[in-house]
């Protein structure tokens, strides 16, 4: 065993080794195995890139032009593999932890991105890692600076998943990233009910993202929290639609502005048709949660943020993994089907954007279409309605099956123009680069750090308290579960010493689903997202009771996902719940130093047996929750 371990252990640093060296000098081929760089030309009174270099001044180059002219122009001088790149939007890693980069190194075969710009004509990429701002922005200037040395010098659009979370909030799909400033997730942000909070945050996140280059947001999320067990709750505006809706729009707003220009951010709101109603609540990135099921007949329910989204000039919609069992004529993944994405969202609807596949939907997660070969995938998807394929980089199989004339260019011209148009009206064309030593003046600044904290504050809700608090600044606390570095807390090490016991619980993921298939990545994802049971375990539960024997309990549960607390709420004496909030926001709810306002975006049940008896399509169904939606204390109560 040790020997195999060795083995494996002198592989795996083989590979970085020879990693570290191949990765720098092929990047310095290609790039000087490339067109000139893009140069500024002044003529005729007009400064333009000149992007394909030939000294003159295309329509596509002229910032004055019409953005349908300027894309007429520009697809009139592409090649089916340079259209056919714009339909690909695979990730690119900045400062990947050690788990990420093997998996580049062993999943993605370490197809670098630059080689996608140059080799494969891929402009769009999504972020993952943990940058610093400025490593961040100084990566992605110079990910442009390849890009404008391909032939026509079409910009890159880069994208990014939820990235202002606070650390212990949100989940696989939002991030805490170092730098940037810290929110409540999603979830925390219904709480506060505020719309102009919630468009204040997105002006704020839009100015922050713009400083480093992102110019599309892989959010919000419309789906609705109808199954209380479903993993990505952590992600949405609660059950309710409406207030999904009027969050969505407020979301949108700060993110776009009321025109797209070169100061928006597009938001890319997702999952399309509504991901919420999971069989069982089991997740769709799984094949054992394909199905998205409707027993309650609520599709419509489902639907209603995103319509109101499609009428607030969205660019860019994601639709889930999903089948919708019965909702069409074929029970397919949503990606692959035609009435939903084309009948449904592009007639019916009148929407005319840009349709981007979720990750991985013909290589990885293809619920309903496993029997299709890959390039089979592709002509079934894109006959569909997908223009652009999250987290897949195999372009040159769709440009084989345009010449083999298997998919019609006129079709991939449809798709790049949607593209296009959106780049344009972006400004990237123009100029995608970012100003380096601005970054810092722009994140996190002390204005930005109070907005953020204010909303923490807004965002967590008082469940119950039986006279306990506010404590005052003399309460002795031992606290278990936290660390209150920065906080004025009057903390002690042992029980004895305390007053009161503070015990924080994080969201509950117990346990880990089934892997659907036996490719590597799935039973990575498998170990991420956790089973339906929304109990604590026994251990958890048993110290709380041995706490609540010796000294008054105060309970602080993270929320962002839905959690059974009947017996934890039994044994303490206050119970508060959170969806992502820095430890001084705890401290000065506890001393009621500020007096908690924050409301349920989804109700707590009781019991699994209730889950389990509720319908996944309907919203707040169980027969007896603990706490209904929309309730909160505040100490004036």
């Amino acid at each position: 065993m040790i020997r195999a371990l060795l083995t494996v252990l002198t592989a795996l640093l083989l590979i970085f080794v020879i990693n570290h060296i191949y990765q720098p000098i092929s990047r310095i081929n290609l790039y000087f195995s490339q067109f000139e760089s893009v140069e500024t030309i002044y003529k005729n009174d007009y400064l333009f890139r000149d992007l394909n270099k030939n000294q003159q001044l295309d329509i596509y180059e002229d910032a004055r032009i019409s953005s349908a002219l300027r894309v007429n122009d520009l697809l009139s001088q592409m090649t089916i593999e340079e259209k056919v790149g714009l339909m690909f939007h695979p990730p690119f890693t900045v400062n990947p932890g050690i788990g990420m980069r093997i998996y580049e190194i062993l999943i993605r075969g370490n197809q670098f991105t630059e080689s996608h710009i140059i080799k494969k004509h891929i402009n769009h990429f999504n972020l993952y890692g943990n940058p610093d701002p400025v490593k961040l922005a100084k990566r992605i200037n110079q990910l442009q600076n390849y890009a404008a040395r391909s032939r026509l010098g079409i910009p890159l659009t880069i994208s990014s998943d939820p990235i202002h979370e606070v650390e212990r909030g949100g989940g696989i799909a939002s991030f805490s990233v170092q730098g940037f400033s810290k929110w409540p997730s999603q979830l925390g942000l219904a709480a506060t009910r505020d719309v102009q909070l919630v468009k204040k945050f997105a002006d704020i996140a839009r100015q922050e993202y713009l400083a480093v280059g992102i110019r599309t947001a892989l959010h919000p999320m419309a789906d609705l929290a109808t199954d209380p067990r479903w993993a990505r709750n952590f992600g949405t505006f609660g059950s309710d639609s409406k207030l999904s809706a009027s969050l969505t729009l407020a979301y949108m707003d700060g993110f776009q502005g009321e025109n797209i220009n070169s100061q928006s951010v597009l938001t890319m709101v997702k999952h399309f048709p509504g991901g919420g109603p999971q069989e069982n609540g089991l997740d769709a990135h799984l094949m054992s949660g394909k199905n998205q099921v409707y027993p309650g007949k609520m599709f419509d329910y489902h639907l209603e943020p995103f319509i109101e989204a499609i009428n607030n000039n969205l660019k860019v919609i994601m639709p889930y993994y999903g089948i919708t069992v019965d909702q069409s004529k074929e029970n397919v993944a949503i990606g692959f089907n035609r009435y939903l994405l084309n009948d449904l969202l592009r007639e019916k609807l009148n929407y005319d954007g840009v349709i981007c596949s979720d990750w991985g939907i013909i290589t990885g997660r293809h619920w309903g279409v496993t029997n299709l070969t890959i390039p089979e995938r592709y002509i079934k998807a894109i006959n569909a309605g997908i223009d652009q394929f999250g987290g897949e980089m195999h372009p040159e199989i769709v440009v084989q099956l345009v010449k083999e004339n298997k998919i019609d260019e006129s079709r991939i011209d449809q798709s790049v123009r949607r593209i296009l148009k959106n780049k344009f009206e972006l400004g990237l064309f123009d100029d995608p680069f970012v100003d380096i030593e601005s970054v810092d003046k722009l994140i996190n600044t002390q204005t930005t750090q109070k907005l953020a904290l204010d909303a923490q504050r807004k965002s967590v809700v008082m469940l119950k308290n039986s006279n306990l608090l506010p404590l005052t600044e003399e309460t002795k606390i031992y606290v278990d579960g936290m660390e209150f570095k920065d906080s004025a807390i009057n903390k002690v090490n042992t029980i004895e010493e305390a007053d009161v016991i503070l015990m924080y619980l994080h969201t509950v993921f117990n346990g880990n689903q089934e892997p659907g298939t036996d490719r590597l990545f799935d039973k990575f994802l498998s170990n991420l997202f956790p089973n339906t049971d929304l109990r604590f375990n026994n251990q958890v539960v048993k110290r709380a009771s041995e706490y609540s024997q010796v000294k008054p309990l105060i309970l602080v549960v993270d929320l962002n996902r839905p959690a059974i607390l009947s017996e934890l709420n039994d044994l303490s004496d206050a119970l508060i719940g959170t969806f992502g909030v820095n430890d001084e926001v705890i401290h000065e709810i506890i001393n009621g130093k500020t007096n908690p306002s924050g409301a349920l975006p989804f109700e707590l049940p009781s019991s699994m047996n209730e889950v389990e008896e509720q319908l996944e399509d309907v919203p707040d169904d169980t027969a007896n929750p603990l706490y209904k939606y929309g309730y909160g204390l505040s100490f004036t109560d």
